[in-house]
Order: structure tokens, then sequence, then C-alpha cells
């Protein structure tokens, strides 16, 4: 009897722990998207100028933390980039002062590489333009963690790549700062919002061919604003329908139309750097529409809810001989 029952025992304990690793993995997950929507508020809702060095920060720990939970790493280090993103999201939140600029240079997952690239960081925090080069800093200081976590996994052959990432960022903020305006700039918003029904099929998110020439004339108007471009903010948003019954799958679909158009715009030569893309499901409609309607009227009825929300972020030197709104 005990030889029947101490396998079954085992096999049971083996369940439970896949079970708690399964919580574990959803609860992150939670924990990130319930992130980068606060985040995403702080830029819209709240007017945080998206190249606010805190608010970069802690993006680029989400998005680490949302590559590697994808990837299924075992490592503990998107545990521990959640750990570093969520305390800058709540100073900001509260409108703190004084925020520490310390990163760690190695955290739960990674060890400490390339010391030669942190001094020259640590040098760009201390300049008195420090302000124009706020993102890129803060983007070079979290890739320079992810590449000793890509050292720590695989080795400094597949660091590489993330160490350039490092070194490209510095020199990005290097000529932001060499460049920074002497004069006062005047920050410029552009929203543009694209029906989902023109670019995808429905509950779908591979672009429509005939969608194709309202997104190149996109990428020629952004193209247009050259060094004044800062961001482009790409947000998808679903209706509260689903055709294959799974209503929770309404964030992902959002996220992947966002991407794919994130895709399509690198392509035409629009710098990654420069696109965010998130999703927001269908937890923002527009209009609400009555369940009483028929599948069919309930779709068109729900038409303005399916959409692409895109900002256009960006500066512009102002005349000081001359009056401005902000």
């Amino acid at each position: 009897m005990n030889k029947i029952l101490f396998p079954l025992c085992v096999l049971l304990g083996c369940v439970s722990n896949a079970q708690g690793a399964e919580e574990m993995l959803q609860q992150q997950l939670q924990q990130i998207e319930t992130l980068q929507r606060r985040a995403e508020k702080l830029a819209f809702d709240d007017g945080l100028d998206p190249n606010n060095y805190y608010l970069a920060k802690a993006r680029t720990w989400l998005d680490l933390a949302t590559s590697e939970y994808y990837d299924k790493d075992k490592s503990g280090i998107v545990s521990a980039a959640i750990g570093q993103a969520e305390p800058l999201i709540d100073a900001l939140e509260k409108k703190q002062t004084g925020i520490s600029k310390d990163t760690p240079l190695q955290i739960t997952g990674s060890e400490a590489v390339r010391p030669d690239l942190l001094d020259r960081i640590s040098t760009l925090k201390k300049h008195e333009r420090f302000s124009c080069a706020q993102r890129p800093i803060a983007e070079a200081e979290v890739y320079l963690v992810w590449s000793g976590h890509e050292y720590f996994e695989s080795g400094q052959s597949h660091a590489e790549s993330y160490m350039r990432n490092v070194e490209n960022l510095i020199n990005d903020a290097q000529v932001a700062i060499d460049n920074c305006a002497t004069g006062p700039v005047q920050h410029v918003t552009e929203k543009i919002t694209l029906s989902s029904d023109a670019l995808f099929a429905f509950s779908k998110a591979t672009l429509n061919t005939s969608s194709l020439p309202r997104l190149d004339e996109l990428a020629l108007n952004i193209k247009e604003m050259s060094n004044a471009l800062e961001q482009v903010i790409l947000v998808g948003h679903t209706d509260r329908l689903r055709s294959d019954g799974h209503p929770e799958r309404n964030q992902l679909l959002s996220e992947q139309r966002a991407e794919s158009i994130k895709q399509y715009l690198i392509g035409k030569g629009i710098p990654a750097e420069k696109i965010h893309a998130s999703g927001a499901g269908s937890s923002q409609p527009i209009v609400q529409c009555s369940t009483r309607l028929s599948k069919a009227k309930q779709i068109a009825c729900l038409q303005p809810n399916r959409r692409v929300e895109i900002t256009l972020r960006g500066t512009k030197a102002v005349d000081e001989n001359k009056d401005y709104v902000k």
C-alpha cells in the first residue's frame, strides 16, 4: 500500500507545484500590465513628459520584465525588474520630489558588465544639460542591466547586441546634450485615431493591404517631424465582443494590433526606440451598445470602440519675441 501511495503523493505534489508556478506567472503578468497602464495614465491623463527620466526608466524596466516573461525566464529577473519599476511609478503618481536616480548595476538574474559604459552613463547624469537627454540615459541604464542578464544566461556573444544598444543610447544622449536648445521649447502633441475596421479583419491583427496607403501617409508625416519627434505612442483598443467566446483575449488582440502598426512604421524608417506600442483591450470604450441587439447590429454599433489611437509627441523652438500658449 505504501508503495502505491508514495508515487501518488509525489505526483500530486508535482501537480500542486506546477499550479503554483502557473499562478505566479499569471500574477507577474497582471503586475506588468497594471504598471504599464499606470505609466500610460501618467503620460496621457496626467500630462507627464514621456521623456521624463523616471517614467522612461520605469517603462524600460517593464519592457525587460515583459520580454523575459514571454521568454519563460526562470532566473528571477522578471520579479526584480517589476520591483524596480513599481516604486518609480508610485513616486511619480504621488508627485514626489528628490526621487533617487540610482540604478543597480546588477539585480537577481544578472551580473555586472561593461563598467566603462556605466562610467559614461554616470558622466551624462551629472551633465548640466542632463534634462535634454533624460530618456536615452534612463534606457541605457536599464539596458546595461539587461545586458548583464543576457551575459549571465548565455555568455558574451549573446549579450553583445544588448551592449551595442547601450552604446547607441549613450551616443543618442550625447547628441541630445550637444544639440540641446538653449532657449525655451514648446511641447507639441498630435493625436490621430484610426479605425481598426479599416486596418484589420474582425478579431485579426494582420494589416489589410488596403490600409497600407494610410499608414504610408502616417509614416511620411512622422518623418517630416525629423529631430523634433520625441515619441510615437500606439494604443490598440477593441470592442467587448469576441468571436471565439474568450473576452479576456481582447487585451492580447489590442496589443498585437498596436505591435503590427509599430513593426510597419519601423519598416518605413521610423526609429524603433521612438515607438511605444501597448493595448487597452476593451477597457476604454467610446460607445456603449445594448446586448439585446443582434450580434451583427452589436458589431456595427460598437465600431468606434475598435480603434488604434496614435499620439505624436515632439518639441519646437519658441520665438521669445512672440506670445504663445503651451
